[in-house]
C-alpha cells in the first residue's frame, strides 16, 4: 500500500518520563513499515480527566511515514507501551510510563471498537495542538469530532451502524420522542457504561398517538435534546422526519396482545401498536444489540418485551430506573406542562405509591387493600382526577387474583388540569422485597 502520513501523540508521566519517550520514538523508527519519522520538542502538561493524584506529562506528537495498515499501526503502539511497562488494558486517566495515541491516519474516518481516527479529543489537548503546529500541521483542515452526530435518514443511519458494525462495536439504542430531561440521559448513560457506541432516537411517532392526543403539540426542541445527548456520551441522534421513518406506502403495523390490555391500552386504543411499530422499524434499522428503556412507562417496557420476544430480534432489552425530582415526582416530558398547583399536586402520586409500599413492608398483603391505600393517598389531593390504579406482576404486568400477594408493581396515572391543558402523569413501584 501506498505510505501514509500519520500522527501520533505519546505522553509519559511515569519514571524517567523523557527517556520512555526517546526509546519509544527510536523502537518506532525501527519497525517495519515505518518509512519515517520526525517528531515535535517535548511539552509539560498537567494530567487531564478524574484520574488519581498524579504527576505532570511530558508530551509530545510524532509524524510518521508509514506502509502499515492503521489497527496494525495501533498494535505497534500498544506493544510498546506494554514494553514501557504499562499493563494492559489500562484503566482511563491512570499514571503511565508511556501513552501512544494515534491521531491522524491519513484523510482517513475510523471508528472501531479498538481505534477511532481521527482522536475524539485532540482539538481539546494543547499538548497535542501545539505540537501538531510545531510540525507544520493546518489544524482548521483537519476534521473535528464533535458528538453527537445527526443523522437524519434510514440511509445515513445503516452507513454508521455498518461501520461500527465492521468495527465489532456493540451498539446500545435508546428510542425516544425528544423533550429529553435528566431520565433520557440516564438511559444513555447507562447505555453509554455498557456498550461501545449509543445511538439515541429523536421521533416523535404519529403512529402512537390517538385522534385527539397531543402530537401536533408534543414539545419539540432538537437542538436542546442534542445538547442532553451530548453530555450524557451519545454517539449518534437519529433524527428523522416523518416521510423518512413512513413512506406514503407504509402499510405494516405490528399488532400487540395480552400486555398491551388493560391500565393505558384500555385508555388508548391503537397506541401500543404504534409504539410497537416504531419500535421495531428501530430495532431494524439500528442492528442495536442492546435497547435502553425507562420503567416508569411499565407496559410499554411489557409490551416491548414481549414483541422483542415474539419477532426475535436479537436484542437485549434493558429496563432502566425510574429517576425522580427531589420531591418524587417521576421525570416525564409532560411535566412542563404543569401549572404551578398542579406541580405540586402531582407529588401526591409518589406519596401513594410510597404509601401502600410502606403497608406491604408492614405485613399487609392483601392486593385490594394495597390498592386502596393508593387510592384513599390520591383521594387527598382534589386537583388530581384518578384514572386508575392497579397492581399487576412486576415484570410482564400479569394480573394478579384477588387476595395476597408476594409482590408486584402499583401503577397509577391520573390528570391534573390547573395548566394550559390537563396533563396525564403515569407512575409506579415495585413492591419491596
Amino acid at each position: 500500500m501506498p505510505a501514509i502520513h500519520a500522527y501520533v501523540a505519546f505522553g509519559s508521566n511515569l519514571g524517567d518520563r523523557a527517556a520512555h519517550l526517546q526509546r519509544a520514538l527510536q523502537r518506532l523508527q525501527q519497525v517495519p513499515g515505518i518509512e519515517s519519522l520526525r517528531h515535535s520538542s517535548f511539552v509539560e502538561s498537567a494530567p487531564v480527566g478524574d484520574g488519581p493524584p498524579q504527576g505532570p506529562f511530558l508530551n509530545g506528537v510524532a509524524e510518521v511515514q508509514t506502509t502499515l495498515p492503521p489497527h496494525a499501526l495501533l498494535a505497534v503502539c500498544k506493544a510498546l507501551e506494554a514494553e514501557a511497562g504499562r499493563i494492559l488494558p489500562a484503566r482511563r486517566n491512570q499514571p503511565r510510563p508511556l501513552d501512544l495515541d494515534l491521531v491522524f491516519y491519513g484523510d482517513a474516518r475510523i471508528d472501531t471498537r479498538e481505534l477511532v481516527v481521527p482522536h475524539r479529543e485532540w482539538h481539546r489537548r494543547a499538548f497535542v495542538t501545539g505540537p501538531l503546529r510545531e510540525l507544520g500541521v493546518d489544524l482548521d483542515a483537519r476534521p473535528r469530532h464533535e458528538p453527537p452526530e445527526l443523522l437524519d435518514t434510514p440511509a445515513a443511519l445503516a452507513a454508521r451502524v455498518g461501520d461500527w458494525l465492521a468495527g465489532d462495536c456493540t451498539i446500545g439504542l435508546v428510542p425516544t420522542m425528544g423533550s429529553l430531561h435528566d431520565g433520557h440521559a440516564s438511559l444513555v448513560q447507562i447505555a453509554r457504561g455498557e456498550c461501545d457506541r449509543v445511538l439515541a432516537t429523536i421521533f416523535v411517532n404519529p403512529l402512537q398517538f390517538g385522534p385527539n392526543e397531543d402530537f401536533a403539540a408534543y414539545p419539540r426542541d432538537l437542538a436542546g435534546d442534542l445538547a442532553v445527548c451530548r453530555a450524557a456520551g451519545a454517539d449518534a441522534v437519529f433524527a428523522p422526519s416523518v416521510a423518512a421513518m413512513y413512506d406514503p406506502a407504509f402499510c405494516s403495523h405490528v399488532a400487540v396482545g395480552a400486555a398491551a390490555d388493560g391500565l393505558e391500552g384500555a385508555l388508548r386504543p391503537g397506541h401500543f401498536s404504534g409504539v410497537a411499530t416504531v419500535v421495531a422499524r428501530l430495532f431494524a434499522l439500528s442492528r442495536a444489540h442492546r435497547g435502553y428503556f425507562g420503567e416508569k412507562d411499565a407496559q410499554q417496557l411489557a409490551v416491548i418485551r414481549r414483541m422483542t420476544r415474539d419477532l426475535g430480534f436479537p436484542i437485549r432489552i434493558v429496563g432502566c430506573p425510574i429517576v425522580r425530582e427531589p420531591d418524587g415526582l417521576a421525570m416525564s416530558s409532560r411535566n412542563v406542562y404543569l401549572g404551578a398547583e398542579d406541580r405540586r399536586a402531582a407529588t401526591v402520586l409518589h406519596r401513594a405509591l410510597r404509601s401502600a409500599c410502606e403497608q406491604f413492608q408492614r405485613g399487609e398483603r392483601d392486593r385490594d387493600r394495597l390498592v386502596a391505600r393508593v387510592r384513599a393517598v390520591v383521594a387527598t389531593e382534589p386537583r388530581a382526577a384518578l384514572d386508575y390504579v392497579m397492581l399487576r406482576s412486576a415484570d410482564d404486568l400479569a394480573e394478579l387474583p384477588p387476595g395476597p400477594v408476594d409482590g408486584g408493581r402499583l401503577l397509577v396515572a391520573a390528570k391534573f388540569v390547573d395548566g394550559k391543558r390537563p396533563v396525564r402523569l403515569l407512575d409506579n413501584m415495585v413492591l419491596p422485597s
